[in-house]
């Protein structure tokens, strides 16, 4: 197996011929004069082009190449005759992935296929590295979001992704700017933090030797615009939140925010809806939108039905006639996770979000939402404790959020105090008062309508992908100490191209794992356990892109100190990770992610990485696909079918201690619909249906 530092090595024994035979690696430009895709339709003309290498292939006195820019690629065919000896020759001293330039006459070749014949080349760039092999790309959901331009490189529909991104971003503005709206620029570092309930990242100015804070949302200074006499505003920016790190929230993101005087919430939501409407056409010229799998059509009227309607409909439940403690019970009943401390109106909010939001498929907007989570929004005029704001919901999703603006100083400074001083222990997330806000607002503001959306949420409803680091060019990732390595790649003709994988290998065997269970458990059917969850890590590692060896060890272990913490939930989780600590393997995401699927008991954060909601969420199914499989009169595995479990996931009395709640997350976290995850999960322990007993 060839190692990166070999490679490189030969690669810059090349750059030291061709240092000698005087040409220059590494030049300062080249007069590109037509781009790969028009020299695909110049059949029969000369032209001058450049790109990056993908194939390099020699026969004898001819040679073949691909050649790539950033519009297509183009079939490079060298004959000795036409370079020359000399040239000819030095072809062996170019690698894939090198930037090289052409000028030659464009032809058919006898296979049919277009392609430049080169009477010159230039080599514009020299690569150290080899490229993944064409045919696989890169597939490690690691290396794709570290080195991004591997991943743009070799994946095509990733590039298309991006520039669909930067396409929203250019319609949005055309128009907003067709609206009469200016666009501004407001400061991103803050004396004082606002515009929504979030966490701020929190930094020293030197200068004037005073803290500052990152914006959490640029609300309150568009707002100040409006005080001071814009009537339509808009920013396109950065914010920053200190939080965490899933499917859908990365610390640094980007949003639009925009406001209208003379507006309330109903005349946002018609510019919202148009504007939908009027990107989907743009990108491709219709109104239906893919969702997961399902499809929208989103070109007819939006409805606009109340948050308390909404709730009545699915849940059968009267949230304006509970009390604070009926809904904290009912949380507490379906599992719905509480910071504490919360009022009324975060109840009823917090039961929307998590019971509701997901069946709101086609496009929606919920309106009139507790005056408890919505601080900035103007009250309602008919209902108390209500306020005027509204949210955007397609295919089950959120897609935005604004409302009438509270331009009432007085209130606003009461509603700034509550949100600062009600007992929650969220404190770093209240709304603060800014005292310069409040004087903008007590020199007079029209009624103002505004709205904020992501446009990382926007790609991915636009491209229907559901992970927020496939539309972040660079997500915000743990910093990561492990090398790479290179394999070589067992494709002869092309020796030079390779597979490029994560070193992150494990120090811990599967045997020396299987030892220290059978050492420490004494309920075979809990190891049984462990062996089902492990195949199922491994399977959905395959699925997502994971490292194969380390899901499967995380699920192999998790529950390795059941036994032995059963008095002490607290220590569960916690004390398998001493025992694997002391056998010598150090590796934070297998530590973290055994941690994390017991968080609810040992003070752990929830999870937040695909390895981690794997675990959490397949750690519960593969306890329901087993006592699906006792029931069945032959109590064999592999008269199990996806339907027989799906029908028993209803049926909370049957094996009652199994968390549904838990087991549906699949969908939410790691985007697979349950009936593929199910799917998963009996495969992968009928594939093992000796080892379980089944």
């Amino acid at each position: 197996m060839a190692t990166i530092d070999k490679f490189k090595q030969d690669r810059l024994d090349k750059l030291k011929k061709i240092r000698e035979l005087g040409w220059n690696p590494y030049p300062s430009s080249f007069e590109k004069k037509t781009s790969v895709l028009d020299a695909t339709k110049s059949e029969g003309k000369t032209v001058k082009t450049a790109g990056k290498l993908y194939s390099l292939r020699t026969h004898g006195n001819i040679a073949f190449a691909d050649l790539k820019d950033e519009t297509c690629k183009i079939q490079l065919f060298f004959k000795k005759d036409v370079l020359g000896k000399d040239a000819y020759k030095n072809l062996d001293l170019l690698d894939i992935g090198d930037y090289l330039g052409v000028e030659g006459t464009v032809t058919k070749t006898i296979a049919g296929e277009i392609s430049i014949i080169p009477s010159t080349y230039s080599l514009l760039g020299k690569s150290l590295l080899p490229l993944p092999h064409e045919w696989f790309g890169v597939k490690d959901i690691e290396i794709r979001y570290r080195q991004r331009y591997l991943d743009l490189l070799m994946n095509q529909e990733v590039r298309e992704r991006f520039n669909t991104r930067t396409k929203l971003i250019r319609y949005m503005r055309n128009y907003l700017d067709g609206l009469g709206f200016w666009e501004v620029e407001t400061p991103v570092l803050q004396h004082i933090y606002g515009g929504a309930n979030a966490k701020p990242f929190k930094t020293h100015l030197n200068a004037l030797g005073c803290d500052m804070y990152l914006h959490i949302a640029v609300e309150l200074y568009l707002k100040r615009l409006i005080a001071g006499g814009y009537e339509r505003v808009y920013e396109i920016t950065k914010n920053f939140r200190n939080e965490g790190v899933d499917h859908t929230h990365n610390p640094e993101f980007t949003m639009v925010e925009w406001y209208e005087s003379y507006a309330d919430y109903h005349r946002v939501m018609d510019v919202t809806e148009g504007l939908f409407k009027y990107l989907s056409q743009q990108l491709f010229g219709n109104t239906m939108m893919k969702v997961e799998n399902k499809t929208v059509d989103i070109g007819g009227k939006w409805p606009r039905i109340t948050m308390t309607e909404i709730i009545q409909k699915i849940l059968n439940m009267n949230v304006e006639k509970e009390t604070a403690e009926s809904l904290l019970s009912f949380c507490k009943k379906e599992h719905i996770e509480l910071i504490g401390g919360e009022t009324k109106g975060q109840l009823i909010f917090t039961i929307f979000e998590h019971k509701v939001t997901d069946k709101l498929i086609d496009p929606t907007w919920i309106i009139d939402y507790p005056e408890d989570v919505s601080p900035l929004s103007k009250s309602h005029p008919t209902k108390s404790g209500w306020v005027e704001r509204f949210e955007g919901y397609i295919g089950g999703k959120e897609i935005c959020d604004g409302w009438s603006e509270l331009t009432d100083p007085v209130v606003q400074r009461e509603r700034f105090t509550k949100d600062n001083t009600v007992a929650r222990k969220d404190k770093e997330e209240a709304q603060h008062i800014d005292e310069d806000y409040l004087t903008a607002m007590e020199y007079g503001m029209p009624p103002t309508g505004g709205i904020g959306i992501g446009i990382d949420r926007l790609t991915m409803f636009f491209t229907n992908t559901w992970a927020i680091k496939e539309v972040i060019l660079f997500p915000t990732l743990k910093p990561e100490n492990s090398k790479i390595k290179v394999v070589e790649n067992v494709d002869k003709e092309n020796k030079t191209e390779t597979t490029i994988v994560s070193q992150s290998k494990l120090t811990l065997t599967r045997e020396r794992a299987l030892e220290l269970l059978n050492e420490k458990i004494k309920n075979k059917n809990l190891v049984k356990h462990c062996l089902a969850v492990e195949a199922t890590m491994k399977a959905l590692a395959k699925k997502l892109g994971g490292d194969q060896n380390k899901w499967a060890m995380a699920g192999l272990l998790h529950d390795g100190d059941w036994e032995v913490t059963q008095t002490n939930p607290a220590k569960h989780a916690i004390q398998v990770v001493e025992w694997i600590k002391e056998l010598g393997e150090q590796d934070p995401e297998l530590v973290k992610t055994i941690l994390v699927h017991n968080h609810h008991h040992n003070g752990e954060e929830k999870p937040s990485t695909p390895m981690e909601w794997a675990l959490y969420t397949c750690d519960e199914l593969t306890g329901l696909i087993v006592a699906t499989t006792l029931v069945m009169p032959s109590k064999k595995i592999a008269d199990v079918s996806v339907e027989s479990v799906l029908k028993k996931f209803p049926a909370k009395s049957f094996a009652a201690g199994v968390n549904r709640e838990q087991i549906k997350m699949c969908e939410t976290e790691l985007h697979i619909p349950i009936q593929e995850f199910v799917g998963i999960a009996l495969k992968s322990m009928q594939s093992i249906s000796t080892d379980l007993g089944l």
